[in-house]
């Protein structure tokens, strides 16, 4: 079926009980980049993001968040708030207007600055947890 096996986003606490307590742990691995800074605690949604090889997610950008890859690879590529964000992205955020790029591999925690334009793109199969800002 074309329509389905892409890309499932699920917040965690839609998923069902079982599923939500075998995630529990890994939620509480995230770090707060709050309290580093000596701030109070920002409660945070938790996303279940799987994709196949070959899925990417274009340019844009939103709060600060992070991602914890458990499975697969994924190529980033990272521009701070005053990038261009004219159209098209393609190459060109790829090739001169992102200035940070990485390949995040299983049990890496990827942090994204509040406002940095951001695309990603599955190297292979992923499976991973966003967690942003509530």
């Amino acid at each position: 079926d074309p329509e389905c096996g892409c890309i499932v986003f699920s917040p965690v606490k839609e998923l069902p009980e079982l599923f939500r307590r075998e995630l529990d742990e890994l939620t509480k691995a995230f770090p707060c980049e709050h309290e580093a800074q000596g701030k109070d605690p920002v409660p945070k949604k938790y996303t279940l993001c799987l994709g196949n090889e070959g899925f990417g997610i274009g340019m844009h950008k939103h709060n600060a968040a992070m991602f914890l890859l458990l499975e697969g690879r994924k190529k980033w590529y990272l521009g701070p708030e005053s990038t261009e964000s004219d159209q098209p992205t393609h190459p060109g955020f790829y090739t001169s207007k992102s200035s940070h790029k990485c390949i995040q591999r299983p049990g890496e925690v990827l942090y994204v600055p509040d406002q940095w334009y951001h695309e990603i793109f599955n190297l292979e199969y992923t499976a991973g947890l966003q967690a942003l800002p509530e």
